[in-house]
């Protein structure tokens, strides 16, 4: 009986491990903000416009924007219509019984909020946060990723910090980029499209 009870525990670690990505430190010093994302991500777009990468698995956008101070209603409703203009659907409270838009109250300093819901029959979160030491900079991030991969997609999420900075674009922290073309997913989301607010 130990011995099974063993053996399964080795089977379900293992399992676990093996649909998750390895992560990686990126940082963008233009905007201040560092984040942890998967080191096989793709580059697609990489300016001070836009971050914009994925693999088979999961893509992440991000989208700066400058010169607006918003309020936390302001933020819920420009949220919830980029959710409407890129056809997440999401239920009015969440499956942890979150009322959405979900308040963030401190994301390592950031604070706004975000939206859980589907997008092509994917998961995808959507996020809007304040930079906590400039109240014009926000961030509109975007995480569309398939099922098995929800713990990374947490994990990147929870991830965004505040930095001093100088100026650069996004770099891994080793500073060793690869060119190469976007992979195309098995289930290739529609692209997110910046906010127009």
């Amino acid at each position: 009986m130990r011995f099974k009870f063993l053996q399964t525990m080795l089977l379900l670690t293992m399992s676990a491990g093996i649909n998750a990505q390895s992560l990686k430190s990126w940082v963008w010093d233009n905007y201040k903000i560092k984040f942890q994302a998967p080191d096989n991500l793709v580059l697609k777009q990489n300016d001070a416009t836009i971050f914009e990468a994925g693999n088979n698995n999961m893509y992440l956008d991000i989208y700066p924007k400058k010169g607006v101070q918003m309020t936390y209603d302001g933020m819920k409703s420009n949220l919830i219509q980029w959710a409407a203009t890129t056809g997440i659907q999401y239920q009015a409270v969440n499956s942890s019984g979150q009322s959405q838009p979900i308040y963030l109250s401190n994301l390592n300093g950031f604070w706004g909020c975000a939206i859980d819901g589907t997008k092509d029959n994917l998961p995808a979160t959507i996020l809007l946060i304040v930079n906590p030491n400039d109240a014009t900079l926000s961030f509109y991030i975007w995480v569309n990723y398939q099922q098995q991969y929800y713990h990374d997609a947490v994990a990147i999420l929870k991830s965004f910090t505040p930095m001093d900075g100088s100026t650069a674009n996004v770099q891994t922290q080793s500073n060793t980029q690869k060119k190469s073309t976007p992979v195309k997913p098995k289930k290739k989301k529609t692209t997110s499209s910046a906010p127009a607010f």
